[in-house]
């Protein structure tokens, strides 16, 4: 949801509409205010964030074999597409990857983005009256191409970078309604109905990525992985998240399973903590496992399941709530004290810690040799969170050389 544009032009109008209500009123204004920008912000970088980064591993990976003296590739294809793997691409070894995916917001704290609604008026203290909100629709969509090259530097350690190009269709609006008296003690009485939509194009987040294997045992291989994310997209369009981010990680996978020839089984771990450098209290865990199933030489199909864990709450208890007139209209609730009963939250917002759990099912296959992949997949929400899209499909292109 956009900080800017439409959310600050919702409040200019409704904050113009009730200037010189009593002092006794502002403190809601004020606190409806903050409500939304909170909102707001949360939901940019919660957007930001929710945008599932690809991993950085190849489809193949070469390891040095002394009896032939030359790099020799791995026996499996990788078939995960947001996980990494534990093993590095080989020494001297580059891909270049090109992948697409469609993000669309379809939730915000459980309810349906594009019909938030909130029946009830919001009372302001003293004489001012009230103000209602029975709906506010937000909708956004991404398309989003992501830009990424691989080196292997050694047989044990390879670097990354990558940068995404965001196409962000926003569209906002709301319905509100005003009624009461100023301290002057004329009436205010005024419906509003701001639209607000923008679509722009423009880069996302620098993303810098690095992996150094550290074990290479006959089970398990494991790797240790950083991530640094620079805050290069901007925020009030959903293309970044706004802060620098360190997200250190570890990479696990497991030997190969061969239980029929039809089956080459491949096990892989991820845990990575993303620190919010500017505010470590907004920082996640972000982890997930996944299967890998080489079907053929040519083809390993791959399902995840993936969770983000967020380390503090959106906001504060009982940082949404306003005080209500419940069952009443406007013009009731500004003039009669019987209507005014007990405090609710704007649209029902929760700023409980949000988790945010999902299911990843795609694969890769090799169109060309060893050197050119295709790979797909479509990421599938288990719940709900703070901010939440519809199923994530992706496709894209890769080659190593």
């Amino acid at each position: 949801m956009p900080r800017p544009r439409t959310g600050r032009a919702v409040l200019l109008l409704v904050l113009t509409t009730c200037a010189g209500a009593p002092a006794r009123a502002q403190p809601v204004l004020t606190q409806l205010q903050n409500a939304i920008l909170r909102v707001e912000d949360a939901a940019a970088v919660t957007f930001g964030r929710s945008l599932p980064l690809p991993s950085a591993s190849a489809g193949v990976s070469y390891a040095f074999d002394p009896a032939t003296g030359n790099f020799q590739r791995q026996s499996s294809t990788f078939g995960q597409v947001y996980l990494d793997r534990a093993d590095p691409i080989g020494a001297r070894k580059v891909n270049v990857q090109v992948g697409y995916q469609y993000v669309k917001l379809t939730e915000i704290s459980g309810h349906e983005a594009d019909d938030l609604r909130d029946p009830d008026p919001i009372y302001l203290p003293g004489k001012a009256g009230a103000l209602r909100i029975p709906r506010f629709d937000v909708s956004a969509a991404l398309h989003q191409m992501l830009f990424a090259g691989t080196y292997g530097i050694t047989d044990d350690f390879e670097m990354s970078l990558a940068i995404p190009v965001v196409y962000s269709d926003i569209s906002a609006g709301l319905q509100a309604e005003v009624f009461g008296f100023r301290a002057d003690g004329s009436v205010i009485n005024r419906s509003l109905h701001p639209v607000d939509t923008q679509g722009t194009l423009g880069v996302g987040d620098l993303l810098l990525r690095a992996k150094y294997r550290i074990v290479e045992a006959n089970l398990v291989h494991a790797s240790a992985g950083l991530l640094l994310r620079l805050p290069t997209g901007e925020t009030s369009a959903l293309r970044g998240v706004g802060f620098f981010e360190v997200a250190p990680a570890i990479l696990a996978s497991s030997r190969i399973f061969r239980p029929a020839d039809w089956a080459r089984l491949q096990v892989h771990l991820n845990a990575t903590v993303g620190f919010d450098t500017e505010d470590v209290d907004q920082s996640e865990a972000r982890w997930g496992i996944g299967l890998d199933w080489g079907v053929s030489e040519r083809f390993t199909a791959a399902i995840a399941f993936l969770g983000r864990n967020q380390f503090s709450r959106v906001a504060p208890p009982g940082f949404f709530d306003l005080p209500r007139c419940p069952g009443a209209n406007v013009v009731t609730c500004a003039t009669t004290a019987e209507a005014r009963d007990g405090r609710a939250p704007i649209f029902g917002l929760s700023g409980a810690r949000p988790d945010y759990y999902d299911i990843s099912v795609g694969g890769r296959g090799a169109v060309w040799r060893d050197t050119l992949f295709v790979f797909a997949n479509v990421l599938v929400p288990l719940n709900d969170g703070f901010v939440r899209t519809a199923p994530i499909p992706l496709v894209g292109v890769e080659a190593t050389f």
